[in-house]
């Protein structure tokens, strides 16, 4: 990895490398606007299975649904680069809490996207939101190795 985007991504707990593919592209040969937010998604999905130590995913261990998500396109990406996804969680409210996303190329460690996005955490028997845990916030917060944020706090 370039030790410029080794050095930057320092500050997220979990980089999720991902190669862009053919099916990836628009029409004008670089990634698509929408498919970085599934960029985003794989690296919220790998989040998850850190924070759970699970190394596949399983639909019963999630408690959150995605409210709301952005997306700053910085520079474009291309076949066969391989983006490196950082995230982390931000801060955290009563109910919510919000991931920041970094994306680099791994080789040039140039800054392709930056974004964000906002979870409700969210009980699906129940179909309702539910107050964040005081057990996802110390699983963030070992993961990510320092305090988060309150928001309201």
């Amino acid at each position: 990895m370039n030790s410029t985007a080794n050095k930057i991504l320092t500050d997220f707990p979990v980089v999720v490398p991902i190669v862009v593919r053919f099916r990836d592209l628009d029409a004008m040969g670089h990634v698509n606007n929408a498919v970085y937010l599934t960029y985003f998604e794989m690296a919220r999905v790998a989040y998850h299975q850190r924070l759970t130590g699970r190394p596949t995913f399983d639909f019963r261990d999630f408690d959150f649904i995605l409210a709301e998500v952005t997306c700053r396109y910085r520079s474009p990406a291309y076949l066969g680069e391989t983006l490196l996804v950082g995230i982390r969680v931000a801060s955290v409210g009563r109910k919510s809490f919000v991931f920041e996303y970094e994306m680099r190329d791994q080789a040039s460690g140039r800054l392709v996207a930056e974004g964000r996005s906002v979870q409700v955490m969210y009980d699906y028997r129940e179909q309702r939101s539910k107050p964040v845990s005081d057990e996802f916030l110390a699983k963030v917060e070992a993961l990510q190795g320092q305090p988060v944020a309150r928001e309201g706090a």
